[in-house]
């Protein structure tokens, strides 16, 4: 059953591209596409990573073979027609050659997944031209005319209307019962069953063999000398009139492309319908040396067979000895020669091209549409239209032209800002006096963080310039004074892109806010300097590492302009510090004295991470730097401690082994108290340790504000 199938379809893609002048090379013609069926199904079948798996001369391809043919022929009018013969058999060959020499290199360096990056629309358009194409030469292989406007209206001669209204009607019969049940013996019954009929009326009428070839019921008549010989492939390439073949480069890379598209899908489609894994480069590599050797011998291109494959499945006979016997009777059919191909009815041939054409067409002008979203639809039907209207190639151009477009209109409305935050939601992890979080708070809104995400160009770098223009202008809120762009998960941006930024710095400068740009990447920092956007201190943009430290630089600027001085909230008094924290009646003096008093260097380490907790330290003046050790080397910073604030509080009150370790960031000057001394303050001055175990309450639960504000807002 598969080796029928094989040979009729071969015999209609010969039929396809060797019609109109070329129609007396015919059974040569017929010749070289079972040679192909031979190698190809043969070789296939024995070296897929699939026992299964089924190829043969490709219908996707033939269309634009046809057309390649028709154009070569058209440029060498009034040549000798064996000329325009070897040359249309070498461009064919040719084109196996370098489809071969594709495939192979992609299975051999291991590439095929990069074709699975084309947009799937495309594929779509390129198999629904596909399927006009081969419903246009089925017309010309059921009335044996060359289609063309100026040969239209001898469609509708008698004897060609009554070819083409039979070979209609077969190949709607072939489609609506094949879309009807999917059973394996439905094919090869319809092929068998057609010939049959056919033959039957023929006896019917009284018709003989030959009248039925005069009437062009029937391929031929040929020259009885007709047929494939090994040399026909070496003879072509010597005869043939390379310029005009080479001039088809656009249409050979058209027909590469769908070849490598085409074995990857259907070999994906085939290892899901097996459930049985598949090496997609070794089926690369399979049909790369099927290719070339079947362009050796003047043959066309043909790959893996998906629904031929799933006949096999289905039919439970999933061996290498299927494609063996299918290209055994490909052989036979080719040694019996030209006398047995006159036997096939035209409108056969011809009717099974128009069901294979339909099939494309209905699948994706009819199906697709219930499946897919309108703007990918309509790349679909563009491309369709302009295969018919231009050729492949236009097809193909304009199909990923538009798919680009598309997907530019579609990135570019995808929200490239993970979070949108006010320094009330986002702050530095700086702990800071009380009075200092008071100031740093009321000065929030003017603080606009903007946390992006994803692959930034020139679409969405506008979007965003256009979001830090509206918030500048935003006459309700507080003036802007800080616009934090974080790129710690952009994965990168187009140079277009940059222009915008380069803007947003020239409306900070107007505006008067700073521009503040964080966790930049090396690629990404090289990119925006190139253009001019270098960190001015005296300027309105700057850059940091990391989000963190950006948030704190602007922190400090706000503090020095509300009038505190360096020195001022670098250090504070350990008096001041819990007069300002605790209740008037708390006797500071005292309190003091349960703590032991440190001035300690650069580095010292005040917290070692793992260690028991057993103190906690009030900071009066210097930094210290809460950090986590990753195992591997580095340390991640978690908060910075500024004087006036408390450190290692909660790991002693809870009594676990330190989470992370506190460094001196510089000389500072520490209050340290134990947890024996806070012991002996509840025993010997309760109301004293209740008034500052009730100030650690108080710190603890500011601290879960604020994290719980930016949680919110993160959910939101």
């Amino acid at each position: 059953m598969v080796g029928l199938i094989v040979v009729i379809v071969s015999i209609s893609l010969a039929t396809l591209i060797f019609s109109g002048p070329l129609e007396n090379f015919l059974p040569q013609g017929i010749g070289l596409i079972l040679f192909s069926g031979i190698i190809i199904t043969g070789l296939i079948s024995l070296c897929s990573s699939y026992p299964g798996m089924i190829a043969y001369p490709q219908e996707r391809v033939a269309p634009i073979l046809a057309g390649i043919a028709v154009l070569l022929v058209e440029s060498m009018k009034g040549a000798d027609p064996k000329e325009m013969f070897s040359t249309v058999v070498a461009a064919i060959a040719f084109t196996s050659l370098v489809n071969g020499l594709a495939l192979w290199a992609l299975g051999k360096f291991r590439l095929g997944a990069l074709i699975r990056f084309i947009p799937y629309p495309v594929i779509g358009g390129f198999l629904a031209g596909t399927g006009w194409l081969l419903v246009r030469g089925s017309v010309g292989v059921m009335t044996g005319l060359h289609i063309s406007l100026h040969e239209l209206p001898h469609l509708f001669d008698p004897g060609s209307r009554y070819l083409l209204l039979a070979g209609l009607v077969y190949g709607l019969i072939l489609v609506g019962v094949s879309r009807k049940t999917h059973h394996f013996l439905v094919m090869p019954t319809l092929l068998l069953g057609g010939v049959g009929i056919f033959y039957a009326v023929l006896s019917a009428t009284g018709m003989t063999h030959q009248a039925a070839q005069n009437a062009k019921w029937l391929l031929g008549p040929f020259p009885e000398s007709g047929g494939w010989t090994p040399t026909t492939g070496i003879d072509a390439f010597r005869a043939a009139n390379w310029p005009l073949i080479l001039n088809q480069a656009g249409n050979i890379g058209t027909i590469l492309l769908i070849s490598i598209i085409s074995v990857l899908l259907n070999s994906g489609a085939i290892e899901l319908s097996a459930r049985q894994d598949i090496d997609l480069d070794h089926e690369l590599r399979s049909a790369g040396w099927a290719n070339l050797l079947v362009g050796l011998g003047g043959g066309t291109v043909g790959f893996h067979s998906l629904s031929i494959s799933r006949l096999v499945l289905g039919m439970g006979a999933r061996s290498r000895i299927v494609g063996v016997v299918a290209a055994i009777l490909c052989a036979t059919m080719l040694i019996m020669g030209t006398k047995t191909v006159t036997l096939f009815p035209r409108i056969i041939l011809g009717g099974l091209l128009f069901y294979l054409g339909m099939h494309f067409l209905i699948e994706w002008l009819y199906d697709a549409w219930f499946r897919m979203t309108r703007a990918d639809y309509t790349i679909v039907v563009l491309i369709l239209a302009c295969v018919a209207a231009f050729g492949y190639l236009p097809g193909v151009g304009v199909g990923i032209f538009a798919c680009i477009i598309l997907f530019l209109v579609n990135y570019s409305q995808v929200n490239v800002i993970k979070q949108s935050l006010s320094g009330l939601q986002r702050h530095s992890n700086v702990d800071r006096p009380s009075r200092h979080a008071q100031i740093l708070e009321s000065s929030g809104e003017s603080f606009h963080v903007l946390q992006l995400r994803g692959f930034i160009f020139f679409g969405t770098a506008n979007g965003l310039l256009e979001r830090v223009r509206q918030r500048a202008d935003a006459a309700e809120q507080s003036p802007l004074q800080f616009a934090l762009l974080d790129f710690r998960d952009v994965s990168g941006i187009d140079s277009s892109s940059v222009l915008s930024f380069v803007k947003m710095k020239q409306l900070a400068e107007q505006k008067g806010f700073m521009l503040i740009f964080t966790h930049l990447s090396d690629t990404i920092a090289t990119q925006i300097e190139k253009e001019g956007l270098v960190q001015d201190p005296n300027g309105s943009f700057r850059t940091f590492s990391d989000l963190d430290h950006g948030l704190e630089w602007c922190e400090d600027v706000v503090l020095s302009r509300a009038g505190l001085e360096q020195t001022e909230y670098d250090s504070i008094s350990v008096e001041d510090q819990l007069r300002e924290a605790l209740p008037d009646s708390v006797d500071i003096e005292k309190l003091i004295n349960w703590f032991e008093p440190m001035d300690v260097e650069a580095g010292h380490v005040l917290i070692q991470q793992g260690n028991p907790a057993t103190d906690l330290f009030l900071v009066v003046s210097g930094k210290v730097t809460v950090q986590v050790d990753t195992g591997m080397g580095n340390t991640i910073r978690l908060r910075k401690i500024c004087a006036g604030t408390v450190v290692g509080e909660l790991g002693m009150i809870l009594q676990e082994p330190r989470s992370a370790s506190v460094v001196a960031e510089e000389p500072s000057r520490i209050y340290r108290l134990t947890r024996d001394s806070l012991e002996s303050m509840r025993e010997q001055a309760p109301q004293l340790a209740l008034a500052f175990e009730g100030y650690l309450t108080h710190l603890l639960a500011e601290r879960l504000v604020h994290t719980t504000r930016t949680i919110q807002t993160i959910l939101d």
